[in-house]
């Protein structure tokens, strides 16, 4: 033992020898280092060495000197453990090598308790507002001042923004923000404290909540460990009651802390329910915004008091159209509106279209034409928004009803969605499968009981019903159109009137989705079937359902895809062109009825070919043939006379009778209304005789005779009354105002005007601007020359949207004259010329008063200062015109 504890003496003497040895010689280095610093400093402060390496070695010894002594001092050379704490051989084996340990905080604690008696600790949750620059983002004024406007009522503590993923709640939220900013800065509103903007994620709790909100109101935060939950909250309700300035604050993505189910709080975020009950049932100074997809409840069902519900919905179209310009897409105005429309006005879809297109250099167009765009637009938004939540948020039966609503175009009641569903599966909680939905905000109440999906929703929801599948998704799809189309013949028979009693449009509804849900269903024939065998076509013409109409027989096209009969689809063609020409589209409209005309000669139809021609005629009127429009007008008059068609041939003799009008034939003109009339009136044609009174109404009224053209109207009226036609109704109203204007008795012609124009809005757009027109030329004459503005102004805007181009140029006529008696010469010639542009290219009847409304300037003004004025404002015409209606 004795020569054991002797070596270990004498290596623990060499050690300490060895540990000496070492301090001296770093201490040394460290000494020598500095001293050599010094040195040089003194050498170079006395000029003795020159040179900027003086300077470098001067730094680099002091440099070096003072970091050996700082860590000889920081970290000594230790001795050896002394033998008693020396681990033994076992434990050394079994001990890692040392390591690098960094401590990294975790990124999504799980909640927990504070400890009593230790302050509570919290996550720093305050952030910043989404970006809302004006070059990409859309300001939505409209809805931004409207909630603003709600947070300043004493009656209100809380708004929470709901609405469908991607919509632009928090967007929305920013905007609201930044508007409030604005206004405290002005001193307006409210608010005195600058607003709180709180980033809610799932790992937030109800302690990170209070922590932040008493850190910003600088107040200390009490042990929430000891209090109740509802203490908790109640004590943050009354921190945010009885702040010294009031401000806004937003909780951006508050539905993180609810249950997707329910709504309510989840049940590892103790004290939320119990704050949002707070807030909901009393005033507060403050005010509160939340950012969330499910309505939020609290711990009990109570209604929405001082916590109301803001439903964002998708943008308004010219509001879509306005961000995609924003984002660099570049198309015509329709094509813009189709694509706001197909996802609702969503602001993240549209955000994702923009994207698309630019990255891979596409125009909108070649977007349309190709259906593998469109199918990458949809499949972004479902990697982005709907993926997560249809996979693992929804369960089976859920999934299901949300398939069995999109199907369905219109909003649509339960029962609906239920005959969608398959026999024999349990419905039994579909009730609260509804709410789970609602909740959610993919499915939306209309009202009436009525529900409807989210265009984006709908369309996934299809393209999902049986995963993996492609083709039996298909079939399922197709399946289920039928059983909807089913639901709405049902639907018609049960509640609907019967054939003969059907009055509106509104009559007729479940029929028409009928034939839309066909279509869907690729079952055509049936589709064509069910519009021939229920006059759909000529009732909902008469009750101005020209676009429904060019929607459902566009649906048809090609006929050859359900090998439709040949003169089936010239009847197709036929009807499109018609449509077409009553929509503004004549191009279109010449082109469909030339594919029914070539049709109904090849297969010897005669009668119809007739009316081809007699409609093709009317085309070419309107674009301002005229003798083309004669040659077809006297075509069909001839065949009808040949065949015995005493109906085509009084519509013939009306036809041409338009066409004299147009080229000055004033008795010719009455010659040929005359016998249309008296065909009509021997077949029994009530309507046909309608429209021909009408049109002896307007030749009496050129003639002065305005007694007796009131009279034809006054027949013609009884009849459209007598035939349920609504848009001929509509037609005489406004023909028997004219005729009191033309007489001076304004009162009852803006009477008759404001009736007509009632009726014609609702069933007769083109002629709805007519009427304004007309109104705008009452007005002007009442001396109501802003109210006569505004009527022009409107006539112009559908005049233009209907293709109606005699009816712009009427409207531009009036509108110079307008200027002229308020002496605003440059915009009246600049009016005038463009009406005298258009209706001199119609070969319009109405050509002469706009020559006459520009030789009532000249006169005015002399010749000589017309001429120079007609130089200046000629070639801008157009663009004063622009300016003028703003």
């Amino acid at each position: 033992m004795s020569t054991e504890k002797q070596d270990q003496k004498q290596r623990k003497t060499r050690e300490r020898k060895q540990l000496q040895e070492r301090r001296f010689i770093i201490v040394s280095i460290t000494i020598l280092l500095l001293v050599g610093a010094t040195i040089l400093w003194i050498l170079n402060s006395q000029g003795i060495i020159r040179g900027s390496w003086s300077g470098i070695l001067l730094i680099i010894f002091t440099v070096a000197g003072i970091i050996i002594g700082l860590f000889q001092w920081l970290y000594p050379i230790s001795s050896p453990l002394p033998p008693q704490t020396q681990p033994n051989a076992a434990a050394v084996a079994a001990t890692p090598a040392p390591q690098i340990i960094v401590h990294v905080p975790p990124t999504a604690p799980a909640p927990s308790l504070p400890v009593p008696g230790e302050r509570a600790t919290y996550r720093g949750i305050v952030g910043v507002p989404p970006p809302t620059d004006p070059r990409t983002i859309q300001q939505r004024q409209k809805a931004v001042q409207d909630i603003y406007s709600r947070l300043l009522r004493q009656d209100l503590t809380a708004i929470a923004l709901t609405g469908i993923a991607g919509v632009g709640k928090s967007t929305l939220a920013a905007l609201i923000y930044r508007y409030a900013e604005e206004q405290r800065r002005a001193g307006s509103g409210i608010f005195t404290a600058e607003s709180l903007w709180l980033n809610v994620d799932s790992s937030v709790t109800m302690t990170d909540l209070a922590g932040n909100l008493f850190e910003a109101l600088h107040q200390p935060m009490p042990d929430f460990a000891n209090l109740s939950l509802q203490n908790q909250a109640l004590a943050l309700f009354n921190a945010l009651n009885a702040a010294e300035d009031a401000r806004l604050i937003i909780f951006d993505q508050f539905e993180n802390l609810l249950d997707w189910q329910s709504g309510h709080a989840l049940a590892g975020r103790p004290g939320v329910g119990e704050w949002i009950d707070a807030i909901n049932s009393q005033p507060c100074r403050c005010r509160i915004l939340l950012t969330t997809r499910l309505w939020p409840q609290g711990t009990r069902e109570y209604p929405p008091t001082y916590m109301q519900e803001y439903f964002v919905r998708g943008l308004e179209v010219y509001e879509g159209i306005e961000l995609l310009r924003k984002l660099g897409v570049e198309a015509d105005e329709q094509g813009l509106r189709t694509v706001v429309e197909r996802c609702a006005g969503h602001a993240f879809a549209l955000t994702l279209l923009a994207s698309l297109l630019r990255n891979r250099h596409l125009s909108l167009a070649t977007f349309f034409q190709d259906p593998t765009y469109a199918q990458l637009w949809s499949g972004n938004i479902a990697r982005n928004l709907l993926d997560y939540i249809y996979k693992q948020q929804l369960d089976a039966d859920q999934r299901r009803l949300l398939f069995a609503f999109s199907i369905y175009r219109e909003p649509a009641p339960l029962h609906a969605a239920q005959a969608i569903i398959e026999e024999g599966e349990a419905v039994s909680k579909v009730q609260s499968d509804l709410d789970a939905l609602l909740s959610q905000h993919l499915l939306q109440a209309a009202g009436e009981g009525n529900y409807q999906l989210h265009a984006i929703v709908a369309n996934y929801a299809q393209g999902h019903f049986i995963e993996g599948d492609e083709r039996a998704n298909r079939a399922a799809l197709l399946a289920a159109h039928v059983k909807a189309a089913q639901y709405y013949l049902q639907q018609s028979e049960t509640h609907y009137p019967p054939p003969e009693k059907r009055q509106h449009m509104s009559d007729m509804e479940p029929l028409i989705e009928a034939v839309w849900q066909y279509c869907q269903a690729e079952q055509w024939q049936e589709a064509y079937g069910l519009m021939e065998d229920n006059s759909i076509y000529r009732n909902l013409k008469n009750w101005g359902g020209d676009a429904i109409l060019l929607e459902l027989y566009t649906l048809l096209l090609p006929p050859e895809k359900w090998q439709a009969e040949r003169l089936q689809a010239a009847h197709i063609y036929n009807n499109l062109g018609v449509l077409c020409r009553a929509l503004g589209r004549m191009q279109q409209a010449r082109e469909y009825i030339e594919r029914a005309l070539r049709i109904y000669e090849k297969e010897g139809d005669r009668v119809d070919e007739s009316w081809s021609l007699n409609h093709l005629g009317r085309v070419y009127s309107q674009i301002g043939n005229k003798e083309q429009a004669r040659e077809y007008y006297e075509q069909a008059l001839g065949i009808c006379q040949e065949e015995g068609d005493r109906l085509g041939e009084a519509t013939a003799l009306n036809n041409l009778g338009w066409v004299c009008n147009a080229l000055g034939q004033t008795a010719q003109e009455q010659k040929y209304y005359e016998q249309a009339l008296s065909i009509f009136r021997e077949i029994g044609d009530r309507g046909g005789e309608g429209s021909t009174l009408n049109n002896l109404g307007r030749v009496l009224n050129d003639l002065g005779q305005h007694a007796k053209a009131q009279e034809y109207y006054e027949q013609a009226l009884n009849m459209f009354r007598e035939t349920n036609n609504r848009r001929g109704e509509g037609w005489t109203l406004s023909n028997l105002g004219k005729t009191y204007y033309v007489q001076g008795q304004l009162d009852e012609a803006r009477t008759y005007l404001d009736r007509a124009l009632r009726m014609r809005r609702e069933v007769d757009r083109r002629g709805a601007g007519r009427t304004l027109n007309n109104l705008g030329a009452v007005y002007a004459s009442m001396g109501q020359r802003e109210r006569a503005r505004e009527c022009y102004e409107e006539a112009l805007s559908i005049n233009r949207a209907m293709g109606d181009r005699e009816g712009e140029g009427k409207t531009l006529r009036n509108f110079g004259r307008l200027y002229l008696a308020e002496r605003n010469y440059s915009i009246a010639l600049a009016a005038l010329l463009l009406a005298q542009r258009l209706l001199d290219e119609l070969q319009s009847p109405y050509r002469y008063s706009a020559q006459e409304g520009l030789d009532a300037l000249r006169q005015e003004i002399g010749e000589k200062q017309f001429a120079e004025l007609r130089t200046i404002v000629g070639p801008r015409a157009p663009q004063i015109v622009k300016e003028a209606l703003g």
